[in-house]
């Protein structure tokens, strides 16, 4: 069995909700990190998991800390697992065996409902098994160029921050939600019979961000990173009283005119 490289834990900073599971983690505050490059990223709600190869060209996936090799509990990656398969070509000739793709896979809603996608899997991070170290913005940029199928998470700032004030100013509206998601949220649940009062209790009502995501990134690559979760976010969590996989699943939204493959 091929050894699996899972994601690195990412530390929160002055201000952050703390998330379940995130207790033992050390709170960062920002002089730590102050005037060094940045890279910000909108934090997105959804499951992380990652693609990769072995030395055989074996496609392999993955979500945290196991190999998705089926079951009743991977529901939600079957739409990954199709979309890697029909481009494994492309992803082994771009990765081969040295790189490792992380994404966040955006089919199932969590907490946030997202209607406006621009794909289920948003790439974050791309790992250099060699060196052992994340690539930065720019050198992921380079490689993916010849994947053009495949996308990054969104970017919102490069360059210096010197005061959280400064960098919660970029915690601001989402992207990818339209000021009528409950609405939309609402009639979807109609049409696959669910409680559409209890999805709505277990949805944060915002079209906030979940919160960022901060890489410091020097010398083409990605040195140290952060997260601040809005504490909003945090409390939608502790509301819903329940786990998003205990729940039925209810797919998020792909932007008009978008399409997998």
């Amino acid at each position: 069995m091929n050894s699996i490289y899972k994601y690195p834990r990412t530390y929160h900073i002055e201000g952050s909700g703390i998330q379940r599971g995130d207790e033992d983690l050390a709170v960062i505050p920002l002089r730590e990190f102050a005037g060094r490059h940045l890279v910000v990223e909108e934090k997105m709600d959804g499951a992380n998991c990652a693609v990769s190869f072995d030395s055989n060209g074996q496609l392999l996936l993955q979500s945290r800390g196991h190999y998705l090799t089926g079951g009743p509990r991977e529901k939600q990656f079957h739409l990954f697992k199709t979309w890697a398969s029909r481009y494994t070509l492309e992803l082994w000739e771009t990765l081969t065996d040295r790189y490792i793709m992380y994404g966040e896979w955006l089919y199932a809603k969590h907490t946030v409902f997202y209607t406006d996608l621009p794909h289920y899997f948003m790439e974050f991070d791309i790992l250099d098994k060699t060196s052992g170290e994340f690539l930065s913005t720019a050198r992921r940029g380079e490689l993916l160029a010849r994947v053009p199928f495949v996308v990054s998470v969104k970017v919102l700032h490069e360059g210096t921050i010197h005061s959280l004030q400064e960098l919660r100013a970029l915690l601001s509206y989402s992207y990818f939600i339209s000021d009528d998601h409950l609405e939309r949220l609402r009639t979807l649940c109609q049409q696959k019979g669910l409680d559409a009062a209890q999805v709505l209790r277990e949805t944060a009502p915002e079209t906030l961000m979940e919160g960022l995501y901060i890489k410091v990134e020097e010398e083409g690559v990605v040195k140290e990173r952060y997260k601040y979760v809005r504490p909003g976010f945090l409390q939608a969590i502790i509301s819903s009283e329940s786990h998003w996989m205990d729940r039925p699943l209810v797919p998020n939204c792909l932007k008009a005119g978008v399409t997998l493959f």
